[in-house]
C-alpha cells in the first residue's frame, strides 16, 4: 500500500496475504444469494417480483460505497473492518431465512389492503436490502483501500463471481434453497476468517464464535421449506404439509400435492405458478380409449380438459409421429399414445418433472414415459426443434411457457421464443404434409398474426386463413389449430362433432368453434387480422399489442396498451377471453404484470437522492474540485449503464445457440465475469505499458460489438449443426473478447481516480452500482420498445460517452497515474 493510500485511509494493520481469495469468496457468495433469492421468490411470490432481488442486490452493493464515503472510518484497520462487514453479511442472511418464511406478503392484496401489505413488502425490501449492503460494504472498502491494486482486486472480485453463478445450478437440487443460504452464511464466515486472519481478537472473536455455533445448529436444523403466501391458481402451495414429493430443479421449484380426487395428482411449479397433472392410468391402452372421455366428480378422468385430445383425436388410427413440447404430467403423452401414435418425442425442460414421472409416479401413471414408443429428452422445446430434421404429423404445445425467473435470466424480462415469427416458421417446416400444430393458449389475436407472418415467410400467396382454426379451451385459453394443408368441410365437421355437448358430458366448461374458414365463424375475427404486415390502423385502434413478436423482440406477453378493464366488443376486435385474460392481472390502477418496473422506477428516484444528491452535497463542503467529480461520475455511471444492459441482452440472445436457458445463463454469465476478471488482469500491464491510451479498449469493444450483433445471425445458423457441448464452446469463445473488453474501463477509472481524487473512489463504485439498477430498467424497456439488437447499439453509444469523460477526467491536473509498484503487491 503506498504512501498516499495510507495518508488517506489509514494504515493497514495485519496480514493481506488473504485479500484476494477473501474478495474472491465474498463475490461468490453474493452472486450465489441473489440467485437463490430469486428462486425462492418464484416460490413465495409472483414471479416478476424476483426483481426485488435484483434490484436490492445492486442499490445495497452500491450504497456501501456510499457508506463508505461518508463516514470513511479511516481508524479502523481495513482487514478488520472487511472482517466486520463479512460476518454482518453472515448474519443478515441467517435472519432472512426465518423473514422470508414468515411474512405474509400478497402483492395481489396489496392495492385492497394497502396499510396492510406495504409494511410487509417495506420490511421485505429492508430485509433483502441488508445482506446486500453488508457485501457491498466489504468490496468497497477492500477496493478504495487497496485502490493500487485495482485490476487485480477486479479480477479476483469478478472470477469469484462467475463461480458463484454455476454454484446455483447444482447446489439448491443437491441440498436445498434454504441449506444454500446457509451455505453462503458459511461462506461469508469464511471470508471474515480469511480477512481478519490474526487481528481477530476481543469482540471481534466473540462475533465469529458465535457466527460458526449460529452455523452448526442451522445446518442441525435441516432444510426450509419456503411456503407460498401468494395464493397461486387457487391453492396455498410450497410446503412440505401440502406436497407428496418435493424438488428444487434448476429451473423451478417442483411440488406434486395429492388433491384427494384418487385418481389425479398436481404437479406444481414454484408453489403453483404453473401447474400439470399425473393422471391415474393403470397401463391398458384400449380401456383408456373407451373410457378417455369420462367424467368423475365433475372433473374429466384422463386429462385437464378433452381439448388436450383434439388432434390426437383428429388423426385417430393414422399411426401419427407426434411431437409434445412440454411433456409435464404426461396428458398429452397419454393422449397420442391411447390414440395411436406410433411414435411420440415427449420434450420438457424442468428435468425434476421427468424424474418423479419415470421415478416415484411411474406405477401411478402406467409407465408411459417407459413405453418404447416414447422418446423423453430433457431439454428447452425450441432448441429441440431447430436441431432435428425430424417431420411430425402432431406438433402440440399446452401453456408450457416459463415463469420461472431464472430461466428468463433472472430478470423482469420476460422473453417467449416458443411465441415468435421464427418459432412458428419452425414449426410449419417440422410437419408433415398433412400435420397439424396445437397450441393451447391465451390470446389468440396476437398467436393469429405471429403465426400469419410466419406463414407468408414460407408459403407466399397461400391463403392462411385455409389453413387455421381455433376453439375455445376453458376460462381465457384458446386452442390454436394450424394444418398444414388446407382444413376440408368432413375435418371442421368432426371438429364441431368433438366440441358439441353430446360428445361428452363435460358440465364445466361450454366449447366452442371460434373460427374456422368457409364456415359463419369467419366473421368472429376481423379479416385485418390476417393482413401481412399488421395494418398500423389495426394496431392504433386496439387496447391491446397485436403486432407479431419475433426473436429479436420475443415480449409475447407485453400485451396491455392501456390500463384501464377492457370490454370485448361484438366486432371480435377485442375478443371476450382475450379482455378476460388482460383484466385478470389488473388491479385497480396496478397491472401486476408491470409491477416490477413500477417499483424500479420508483426505486431508481428515491434512491438517486443517496447516490447522486447528499454526496454532491458532501463533495462541495470538503471542496473537491468539479473538474474531477463530473467526469468521474459521468464515467462511472455510463460504464454501470452499459454493462448490464449488454449483459441483459447477451443473457436473451444467446438461448438461440445454446439451447436451454439454464445452460445458456450459467455459459453467459460465467463466460462474462471470468473473461472480465481477464480482461481486468490484463488491463494493468496494458496501463503500464500505454498509459492514458489504454482507454481505447472502449472504442475496440464498440467494434467487436458491432460485429456481435451483425454476424450473430450465421453464428446461430452455424451452432444448428452441432451438439450441446460444442454449442456452448462456440458461445463462450464468441463472448470471451466482450467479456475482456467489459473488465478492462472500471480498474482503469479507479487508477485514474486513485491519483487525482481519491475520496471520490466509494462514490464511483457506489454510482457504478446505482446506474446498474437504471440500466436494468432502461435495458427492460429498450428491449420490448427497440429490441435487442438496438438495446445493445444503445449500451455501445454508453460506453462510447465514457470514453470521453475518461479523456476529461485524465486531462484534469495533468498527471498521469503512476505505475504500481512492484513492493504493492501481494
Amino acid at each position: 500500500m503506498d504512501a498516499k493510500d495510507n495518508l488517506q485511509h489509514g494504515q493497514a494493520r495485519g496480514s493481506s496475504a488473504m485479500l484476494y481469495p477473501g474478495l474472491a469468496i465474498v463475490s461468490a457468495a453474493t452472486l450465489l444469494l441473489e440467485l437463490v433469492l430469486t428462486r425462492i421468490f418464484d416460490v413465495i411470490l409472483q414471479s416478476n417480483l424476483s426483481y426485488l432481488v435484483v434490484s436490492s442486490a445492486i442499490f445495497g452493493f452500491g450504497l456501501g460505497g456510499i457508506i463508505l464515503m461518508l463516514w470513511p472510518m479511516a481508524a479502523v484497520a481495513t482487514e478488520r473492518l472487511a472482517a466486520r462487514a463479512s460476518l454482518a453479511f453472515a448474519a443478515c442472511v441467517l435472519a432472512l431465512i426465518p423473514l422470508l418464511t414468515l411474512l405474509p406478503f400478497d402483492l395481489k392484496r396489496l392495492v385492497e389492503e394497502p396499510w396492510g401489505q406495504l409494511p410487509l413488502l417495506l420490511i421485505l425490501y429492508a430485509g433483502v436490502l441488508a445482506p446486500f449492503l453488508a457485501s457491498g460494504l466489504v468490496i468497497s472498502i477492500v477496493l478504495t483501500r487497496y485502490a493500487s491494486r485495482v485490476h487485480r482486486l477486479y479480477f479476483w472480485d469478478l472470477t469469484g463471481a462467475g463461480v458463484g453463478c454455476v454454484s446455483i445450478f447444482f447446489l439448491p437440487t443437491l441440498i436445498g434453497a434454504g441449506r444454500t443460504m446457509i451455505v453462503v452464511a458459511a461462506l461469508a464466515t469464511l471470508s471474515a476468517w480469511l480477512f481478519g486472519g490474526r487481528g481477530f481478537r476481543g469482540r471481534d472473536r466473540v462475533a465469529f464464535a458465535a457466527m460458526v455455533v449460529f452455523l452448526v445448529v442451522a445446518v442441525l436444523a435441516g432444510d426450509v421449506e419456503f411456503q407460498a403466501f401468494a395464493l397461486k391458481r387457487g391453492a396455498l402451495l410450497g410446503s412440505r404439509e401440502h406436497a407428496e414429493w418435493s424438488r428444487w430443479d434448476p429451473v423451478s421449484k417442483i411440488d406434486v400435492i395429492d388433491e384427494g380426487s384418487g385418481f389425479r395428482k398436481r404437479v406444481a411449479y414454484d408453489g403453483g405458478a404453473q401447474s400439470s397433472s399425473f393422471f391415474q392410468f393403470d397401463g391398458d391402452f384400449e380401456n383408456a380409449r373407451r373410457h378417455y372421455f369420462d367424467i368423475v366428480g365433475q372433473q374429466p378422468r384422463y386429462n385437464s380438459g378433452r381439448y388436450v385430445a383434439l388432434a390426437h383425436w383428429l388423426e385417430r388410427d393414422r399411426s401419427p409421429r407426434t411431437l409434445v413440447i412440454g411433456s409435464a404430467g404426461g396428458q398429452e403423452t397419454l393422449a397420442a399414445l391411447t390414440w395411436g401414435s406410433r411414435h411420440v418425442d415427449a420434450v420438457e425442460m424442468v428435468c425434476a418433472v421427468i424424474e418423479a414421472a419415470r421415478g416415484p409416479y411411474a406405477n401411478f401413471i402406467g409407465r408411459i414415459f417407459d413405453d418404447p414408443r416414447v422418446r423423453t429428452v430433457c431439454e428447452e422445446g425450441r432448441s429441440f426443434l431447430r436441431h432435428t430434421d425430424e417431420r411430425y404429423d402432431i406438433i402440440q404445445m399446452h401453456s408450457n411457457h416459463t415463469t420461472a425467473s431464472i430461466a428468463n435470466g433472472a430478470r423482469g424480462v420476460n422473453p417467449v421464443y416458443l411465441q415468435t415469427v421464427e418459432a412458428y416458421e419452425e414449426y410449419f417446416s417440422h410437419l408433415t404434409d398433412d400435420g397439424i400444430l396445437q397450441i393451447n393458449y391465451f390470446v389468440y389475436p396476437r398467436m393469429l398474426t405471429t403465426a400469419a407472418a410466419a406463414w407468408a415467410r414460407l408459403f407466399p400467396g397461400d391463403d392462411f386463413k385455409q389453413h387455421l382454426v381455433i376453439t375455445s379451451g376453458y376460462v381465457s385459453m384458446t386452442t390454436f389449430l394450424v394444418k398444414r394443408s388446407p382444413w376440408t368441410a368432413g375435418e371442421i365437421a368432426e371438429i364441431r362433432t368433438f366440441l358439441s355437448p353430446d360428445f361428452a358430458a363435460e358440465p364445466r366448461w361450454n366449447y366452442q368453434l371460434l373460427f374456422a374458414p368457409g364456415q359463419p365463424e369467419e366473421r368472429n375475427i376481423p379479416g385485418e387480422f390476417f393482413d401481412v404486415p399488421v395494418p398500423p390502423a389495426l394496431e392504433a385502434r386496439l387496447p391491446y399489442r397485436i403486432a407479431p413478436p419475433t426473436d429479436n423482440k420475443p415480449f409475447f406477453r407485453d400485451l396491455r396498451q392501456v390500463v384501464q378493464k377492457l370490454v370485448p366488443d361484438e366486432q371480435g376486435y377485442v375478443p371476450e377471453m382475450t379482455a378476460q385474460f388482460l383484466n385478470a392481472s389488473l388491479r385497480g390502477w396496478l397491472p401486476l404484470e408491470k409491477a416490477h418496473l413500477y417499483a424500479l422506477g420508483g426505486l431508481s428516484l428515491v434512491s438517486s437522492m443517496f447516490f447522486v444528491f447528499v454526496p454532491l452535497v458532501w463533495v462541495r463542503q470538503r471542496g473537491l474540485r468539479q473538474a474531477e467529480r463530473l467526469p468521474a461520475l459521468l464515467y462511472f455511471s455510463c460504464l454501470g449503464l452499459g454493462f448490464v444492459i449488454v449483459e441483459l441482452v447477451l443473457l436473451f440472445k444467446c438461448v438461440l445457440i445454446v439451447g436451454h436457458p439454464i445452460r445458456s445463463m450459467a455459459t453467459v454469465l460465467f463466460t462474462l465475469l471470468v473473461a472480465a476478471g481477464a480482461g481486468s488482469r490484463a488491463s494493468e500491464r496494458l496501463s503500464r505499458s500505454v498509459g492514458r491510451a489504454a482507454i481505447l479498449i472502449i472504442p475496440v469493444f464498440a467494434v467487436v460489438a458491432v460485429a456481435f450483433v451483425l454476424g450473430f445471425p450465421y453464428i446461430a445458423r452455424a451452432a444448428l449443426s452441432l451438439g450441446q457441448v460444442k454449442r456452448i464452446l462456440l458461445t463462450g469463445a464468441c463472448l470471451v473478447p466482450l467479456g475482456m473488453a467489459l473488465g478492462m474501463p472500471f480498474p482503469l477509472g479507479i487508477e485514474a481516480l486513485r491519483s487525482r481524487s481519491p475520496d471520490l473512489i466509494p462514490w464511483a463504485w457506489g454510482m457504478n452500482g446505482f446506474m446498474t439498477v437504471v440500466g436494468s430498467l432502461v435495458a427492460i424497456v429498450a428491449s420490448m420498445r427497440l429490441g435487442f439488437d438496438a438495446t445493445l447499439f444503445l449500451a455501445i453509444g454508453f460506453y462510447l460517452v465514457a470514453f470521453f469523460a475518461y479523456l476529461a477526467l485524465t486531462r484534469s491536473r495533468g498527471a498521469q497515474t503512476p505505475p504500481i509498484s512492484r513492493r504493492e503487491e501481494v
